[in-house]
């Protein structure tokens, strides 16, 4: 029957896009010359069953399938493969491309990595150790990679959608028990070798196999395929083989893959499949951090888009009825914050959401909340459930929020119920910061939430479902005060003494969403009044350099004239921030993002905000509704798609008068958008 169920599925995806053909290549290394290269073999052979099953159940013809294997995948026939690939496919086609093998650290030889390391895919002729004269020519780096997934992105097209399935280790931008590495070696760097001074060579930024991405309004990448790649292993890990249903030796992310598109259903998006990748992961590999990139709110082969709402993970049991979660202060979890616990993929949390648990936040720090839970539960099975937070709570603030006169009683009625759930919402008409519009429309009733003191809109928000629409103007509100927590935080530590500036520049910006930095421009000049100008022709990176004495993690938020808040890095997509972090003394421009600038004019804040563990901010700063800069889009929205940019700054520090026993510190970048 699941086989049935699964055709049926496919036929489905067929019907729906009936001009698509859909392609993939499969590479699998598994039996290296160990004496040529040094490097063992492994059960890579196994995983091809697995995922060639996987894509003909989703209606992948056979012959659409190729193969390179073993002693065919050298680098120069990796090369050729992508090459015949690319010149099958058309316009609004699907295309999948796994690797099973072996995957390198290797020294990074453009200055674009924040370690001084690309992380490579092992071709069957790649050596495990550096020899004199090598460049690096026979491993296949992240770099590459990311070239060839450009190419396919732009002849693909808006309707086209390009996977990439990556089950080694370093894949991704503990041990398995007996089972085999997917790589392991030392990083491959020559003799003497230390990663390029940033500082002279301007160039370092993040991510594995993305190119860089356009924050723009003039450049538009609607027109690029999706894409999105799964990993077996963020990129600092090593990736374990595990066992299949049969005993046999198969990569994890193979396998997990291969189980979690079973379970898939018509309309899944490729985070809802990830999520079950996750729970098919924590068992098979409990100690491995699988990563997901790219636009991964899209459905899976579709082009219909679900935005995630911010949700944590449950990271760990204390007993069976209280556990943590990775959200604390810094994402509005307070002490008497009401948490539900939902299956994985859920997309929002509303009053008609199923639930597995609730609890009360029992104790916080800034980045993770233990969970009285309502009911005593065994959590084994459901370490990958999804948390959301029903209720905040937020101690010493009240938003001020104004109810439009002409609300339909019944739905005033009911907005006010729900609003008084929240302790942080004060309805007056004296000095409001919030003014919530009503009108209706086509049936539907639509509220508009404006932030008074500015009159822009935040969000508006239409349903026909009085309960669902109260409910969503109450995420919003739960979304919006928690970014003002975030504006006024002002924290100083000197271990974690990270601060930040935008370097404008020149840059040449191509159709697949690329750009080149053309020149660099000294900071100073465009200072007025000792505060940098922008105006709408003008570009920026951004440079963050760690002046304390520990490492660092660090998160970006931008906070508009308007009040309207964004998150810079990480972004939603970049699910735990792991990337973004900064030995002592490091300096990194974050050089796959350019910035660029449009109204609301005025003075404007990126808040920095660094601490001792990965963290991401975006799960409660997003959802503020759909205004955007300049176009009406987020700037920072494809920030993951294809990278963010960073700098070093001298400029003025936000700092506390007292020092805080808690982990994180807080910077200040001002600058001001004119016309």
């Amino acid at each position: 029957m699941k086989k049935i169920a699964l055709l049926l599925i496919s036929i489905i995806f067929c019907v729906s896009l009936l001009k698509a053909d859909k392609y993939a290549l499969i590479i699998a290394i598994g039996e290296y010359d160990q004496e040529l290269t040094g490097w063992y073999p492994i059960s890579a052979g196994n995983d091809v069953p697995l995922i060639e099953r996987t894509l003909l159940d989703l209606g992948f013809p056979e012959n659409n399938i190729m193969y390179l294997k073993d002693q065919d995948a050298t680098k120069q026939g990796i090369e050729d493969a992508l090459a015949e690939l690319y010149s099958k496919v058309s316009h609004g086609d699907q295309v999948v491309i796994h690797y099973s093998g072996h995957g390198h650290q290797i020294f990074d030889d453009n200055g674009d990595e924040i370690d001084g390391l690309d992380e490579a895919l092992v071709c069957f002729d790649a050596p495990m150790e550096m020899y004199e004269g090598y460049t690096g020519e026979k491993h296949f780096r992240d770099d590459e990679l990311g070239d060839w997934v450009a190419k396919f992105r732009i002849k693909l097209g808006a309707n086209g959608h390009i996977l990439l399935f990556l089950d080694s280790c370093h894949s991704g931008t503990g041990t398995r028990g007996s089972a085999k590495v997917r790589g392991g070696a030392p990083a491959l760097v020559p003799a003497g070798w230390k990663p390029k001074n940033v500082e002279t060579d301007d160039k370092v930024g993040f991510g594995i196999s993305d190119k860089k991405a356009i924050a723009s309004r003039g450049v538009s990448t609607n027109d690029l395929a999706k894409f999105v790649v799964f990993s077996g292993a963020s990129a600092n890990e090593l990736n374990y083989e595990t066992f299949d249903d049969e005993n046999n030796a198969v990569g994890s992310l193979s396998y997990c893959l291969f189980k979690s598109f079973c379970q898939m259903k018509e309309g899944d998006t490729y985070r809802q499949v990830f999520s079950r990748i996750m729970a098919e992961m924590a068992t098979k590999a409990p100690h491995q951090n699988p990563a997901i990139e790219g636009d991964i709110d899209y459905t899976v082969f579709g082009g219909d888009f679900y935005p995630q709402a911010g949700y944590f993970n449950l990271t760990s049991t204390k007993t069976d009825s209280l556990v943590e979660i990775n959200g604390g202060r810094l994402s509005g979890i307070n002490p008497g914050s009401i948490i539900v616990f939902v299956e994985p993929g859920t997309s929002n949390y509303n009053a008609n959401t199923p639930i597995i648990n609730s609890g009360k936040v029992l104790q916080t720090n800034n980045f993770f909340a233990q969970v009285q839970l309502d009911n005593k539960m065994k959590f084994a099975n459901n370490q990958s459930a999804w948390a959301f937070v029903k209720t905040r709570t937020f101690t010493d603030q009240k938003l001020k929020v104004q109810i439009d006169d002409v609300m339909d009683t019944d739905v005033k009625e009911n907005l006010l119920t729900e609003i008084q759930k929240s302790n942080f919402v004060e309805i007056t008409d004296d000095n409001p910061e919030i003014f919530l519009s009503y009108r209706k429309t086509r049936g539907a009733k639509v509220i508009g939430i404006t932030n008074a003191h500015f009159d822009t809109e935040l969000n508006k928000i239409s349903n026909s479902n009085t309960e669902s629409l109260n409910s969503d103007v109450v995420s919003t509100l739960n979304n919006y005060i928690q970014g003002k927590v975030i504006k006024d935080l002002d924290y100083y530590n000197e271990k974690y003494d990270v601060v930040m500036e935008l370097i404008p520049v020149k840059a040449k910006v191509y159709e697949d969403g690329n750009f080149d930095i053309l020149e660099i421009y000294d900071a100073n000049s465009i200072l007025v009044n000792d505060i940098p100008e922008y105006s709408e022709d003008m570009m920026a990176l951004i440079k963050v350099t760690n002046n304390g004495t520990h490492k660092s993690y660090f998160n970006i938020i931008d906070i508009q004239p308007d009040g309207f808040i964004n998150p810079v890095i990480p972004t939603v997509n970049d699910i735990d921030g792991r990337e973004y972090v900064l030995e002592p003394g490091e300096t990194a421009i974050l050089k796959n993002t350019l910035v660029m600038f449009g109204p609301p004019y005025g003075n404007e804040v990126f808040k920095l905000i660094a601490g001792d563990k990965p963290f991401n901010l975006s799960n409660t700063i997003t959802g503020h509704g759909n205004k955007t800069r300049g176009d009406g889009s987020n700037i920072f929205e494809e920030a993951l798609q294809i990278g963010q940019t960073g700098t070093n700054t001298r400029g003025a520090k936000t700092v506390s008068s007292k020092t805080r026993e808690d982990k994180i510190s807080t910077y200040e970048y001002t600058f001001k958008i004119v016309e």
